[in-house]
Formats: C-alpha cells, structure tokens, sequence
C-alpha cells in the first residue's frame, strides 16, 4: 500500500501537469485572438490607410505586383520587434513558371526571420556552387507585439517603403548590403 508521503507526491504531479496544459491552452487562445487582431489591422490598413494605400499602389504603378500574402502575420516568439521585410530564397534555375522563379524558401511559417546563419549559408552556397538567391518581397507583422492599430500601420508603411525602393531602384541586396541599407535611412531620415 502507497504511503501518504506517495499519494501527495502524485496529487502534486496531476496538479502540476494540468497547471502546464492549461498555461499551452491559454498561450494558444492568446496567440489565436493576437494572428486575428493582426490581420485586422492588415485589412484595415490596406482599405483605409491612405499612407498604406498609397505606398501598395506604387508598388503596382512601379510594375511590381505584389504577391496576394505581401503582409502576413506571424508569432515571432521572444524577438521584440513589430514587424520585418523580405525573405531569402535560393532559386531553383530549371524551374519557372512564365517568368516567375520558382524558389526554395528556407523560412518557416512560424519563424519571424530568418537568422543570420541561416543567410550566411545560403551566401555561402551561392559563392561556392554558383547557386541562386534573391530577396523575396514579403512584408511579416510580429502579431503578439503590435502594440494597438497605429502600431501595425506604422510598421506596415515602413515595410511597404523597402518594397517600394527595391523595386524602384532594381536593388540587389544579396550582392549589395548598402542598397538595403539606404532604404532604412530614406525612411528615418524623414521621420
């Protein structure tokens, strides 16, 4: 027969277990009502933000069409930021699609960014092997760090500002780190 010093000892392990499960449920409900929220605010900015607006029509009066997932939300875990643009891919050479690249993306539906050494890598491979990269417009939100509406135009404005400059000036930022660059000072610069 278990002692008593067991039967507590298994009480605390029930209690701590539903304690965890009940904190993954609540995490999980929250990062649903915060992807919601987000994509809200995308909407919102996309049909009422004349900044947002202005900036998504030059993208196409430049030739740019944009992707129809252009601005996503995403969970970006602990990385304290409201937003990020751009994506490397490695391109697949032999395969296209009426002119479109086709390529590989390295990035995960729920990773915010692509990490340094991840790029490096893909840099790396290009300079050995000769293979393909290209920046990828895409526009991500940070969902859980958007601090109201306000926030997530701001973030999608300065976002939408980089697409605009590299497909206005044909950046290469793969080859050249300076033209990316140059973007974020055009858009501090006139703050």
């Amino acid at each position: 027969m278990p002692s008593e010093s067991q039967d507590t000892s298994v009480a605390a392990d029930d209690n701590t277990t539903d304690v965890i499960a009940e904190a993954k449920r609540l995490a999980k409900e929250k990062s649903i009502k915060d992807k919601e929220t987000c994509e809200q605010y995308v909407a919102k900015g996309l049909n009422r933000n004349v900044t947002v607006q202005f900036l998504y029509e030059r993208l196409l009066q430049l030739g740019c069409k944009p992707p129809d997932n252009l601005i996503r939300c995403l969970d970006c875990g602990d990385t304290q930021r409201g937003g990020g643009f751009g994506v490397v891919e490695e391109i697949d050479v032999g395969a296209t699609t009426n002119n479109i690249d086709v390529g590989k993306s390295i990035r995960e539906d729920k990773a915010c960014a692509q990490k340094k050494k991840d790029i490096d890598a893909l840099l790396a491979k290009q300079r050995e092997s000769g293979t393909k990269l290209k920046l990828i417009p895409e526009i991500y939100l940070c969902q859980q760090h958007l601090r109201n509406e306000i926030h997530a135009h701001e973030a999608m404005v300065h976002e939408l500002i980089h697409a605009v400059d590299m497909c206005r000036t044909k950046m290469d930022p793969i080859k050249n780190c300076i033209h990316l660059a140059c973007t974020g000072k055009f858009f501090w610069g006139r703050i």
